[in-house]
Formats: C-alpha cells, structure tokens, sequence
C-alpha cells in the first residue's frame, strides 16, 4: 500500500523545480552517501536502509554506502550523524524507537528537534501482540488474568524504550495488569525468549514474528493496523479485541544533520520518494508488511513531534527510564 498526502504531492513538486538551480550552485552530491542505521543488521531498519539505498545510489549516481552503527538503543549512531557535517552526505534512519530514546534517556549530546533536517517519512511496519505457546493464554480474558495475578506477565522486548517495550506498557496501563519486563539486546534474541516460552509475551513488528509463529512457538492475539492483514485474515486488529486508541506501529524516516541546505534536502527527498514509488521497491517493502506512507520534511518533523508527546506521556506516566 501506498500513501501519498496531497501537501506532499504539491510540497514535492514545488521542491523539484529548483534542482536545476541547487545543481548549477553547488554539485550534489559529490562523493558516496553514508547511510546511518543505529541498529544491528539484518532487523527492519537495516532492511528498509539497504532497499532504499540501493535505488537512491542508482538514481542519485553515487555510493550509498549503508553503515550499521548500532549501540545506546540508537543512540551512537544518532550522536554520529548530529555530528557530520551538515552537507547532505550522511543520513540517519530514524525509526519509533529512535524518537522515543530522546525522552526516554537523559543526558543525550543531540536533539531531534534542534541537531536534525527530516528528509522523509517512508512508512510503517504494524506490531503483533503475540504470545508464547507454552504461557496456554489465547484470548483477551486470558491475557488480562494472567497480568492481573500477583507476580503479573512476563514479556520481552528489544531493550528499554523500544517500540515492543513501550507497547506492552500501554497495553498493561489499559487492562489493569502488571508485568516483569525482560529486555534484550534486539529483537531477535527477544523472540528467542518468547519462542522458548521464557517469556510470556512480546509486541514484535509483524514480519519479525511469522517464522515463530509458523513454527507453532507463538501464536497472535491481535495486530495494531487499521485492518487486518490479508494473509492473516483470522487475526483481530487491536481495536476489535477492545483496546481503545492503541496502535502502536514502527514507523521509519530519514534525516539529515541540521544546516544542512534546502536544496539538497529536496533532492535527496526526490530521490526517496522516486525510489518508493517503483514498483520492485514497492515489491520487496510490501511484502515484508511494509505500508509505504511518503511524507515530506515538514510532515516528517510534525509525525517526529507528535510521537515523542504520545510516549512521552506513556514514559513519564510510568516513570521508565533507559534502565528499566
């Protein structure tokens, strides 16, 4: 699926007619394209990187070099990329994750807000809230009990103030329930856990959870889209199994350090959209549970803003730090 909004077509346009004028005043780029994931290989972010990275390089005419610089819970490679030189050629992928460590972490040497130029918003990958086999819970009521005894559920995540940790906290304040959180480094190592039954529950992106789920280790309760999901038809969205306002998602962007010039961030937001508009891109994406939403820089910054009010709110409602 593809979103595209109307401010963003317009916005998008507009930003294409003076390329001819930034080339003539300043060559860009001029050397390859680093590519910033603060995440380890092979997860969503690093997959979404490399898919898109492929098509900028061919269309920008230039290396885009993909850097794995993972580390802090996003935050080295964050640090790294605030630090660059504002000129367009190292980029960070910012993802959910990496929004809510700027309210989760105290201390950090960079601001979104302030130390950041969004590029573009590239879509979002829904979560699942799946359990272990081996916990016996397949309904909400069985769900909601067992968080409500007294030493309440277990669930992974794949670290403190990751998507998957923050979900289940908002899903625990909505039922009333309490729960020991077991973080991990990663995703994967957190799916481990849930598949081994060492843990009862976990809020993992959809494509991350099929093969645990293939392999009968875990089964879903629900999924946050708006819809259900055309290949698991049986599966409820959030809303329907009667949690209120509850879709939390793994939304992916990229930015560029602040300072950088308009021009180049409108030709590097033209390349990105150009790139998620073909076909085999869209391809590769959709079929991993990918739905292509192409926002502007303006857009990007205003979905930035808004999210870290939401989890905010769940962090400081909660009192969770980066420990935690």
């Amino acid at each position: 699926m593809t979103r595209i909004s109307r401010r963003t077509l317009f916005g998008g346009l507009a930003a294409i007619g003076p390329l001819g004028a930034a080339r003539a005043q300043a060559p860009f780029p001029t050397r390859p394209i680093r590519s910033i994931d603060p995440n380890p290989p092979g997860g969503g972010s690093d997959f979404v990187s490399r898919t898109l990275g492929e098509r900028v390089a061919a269309l920008l005419g230039v290396q885009v070099i993909v850097e794995n610089r993972a580390g802090g819970a996003t935050t080295i490679g964050a640090t790294f990329v605030a630090r660059a030189a504002p000129d367009g050629h190292t980029l960070l992928t910012i993802t959910t994750a990496g929004i809510v460590q700027g309210v989760i972490q105290e201390g950090l040497p960079y601001s979104l807000e302030r130390d950041f130029a969004p590029i573009i918003g590239v879509g979002s990958v829904p979560l699942a809230l799946a359990v272990s086999t081996a916990s016996g819970i397949r309904t909400r009521e069985q769900l909601v009990a067992a968080a409500r005894t007294a030493n309440g559920i277990s669930y992974a995540s794949g670290g403190a103030g990751t998507m998957s940790h923050l979900a289940c906290v908002r899903l625990l304040n909505e039922i009333g329930g309490t729960g020991v959180h077991v973080p991990f480094r990663g995703t994967a190592p957190a799916l481990q856990a849930l598949a081994g039954g060492h843990v009862q529950m976990m809020f993992p992106g959809v494509p991350d959870v099929r093969p645990v789920v293939a392999s009968g280790h875990a089964r879903l309760l629900a999924v946050t889209s708006e819809e259900r999901i055309a290949d698991l038809p049986d599966v409820p969205t959030t809303k329907e199994l009667g949690f209120t306002d509850f879709n939390p998602r793994l939304w992916y962007g990229f930015v560029a350090p602040a300072g950088t010039p308009q021009p180049i961030v409108a030709r590097l937001h033209d390349a990105y959209a150009r790139a998620l508009q073909e076909p085999d891109t869209r391809g590769r994406l959709t079929s991993r549970g990918f739905t292509i939403e192409i926002q502007g820089p303006e857009e990007t910054a205003a979905l930035m803003r808004a999210e870290t009010a939401r989890w905010g709110e769940v962090v400081r409602a909660n009192n969770l730090r980066a420990t935690d």
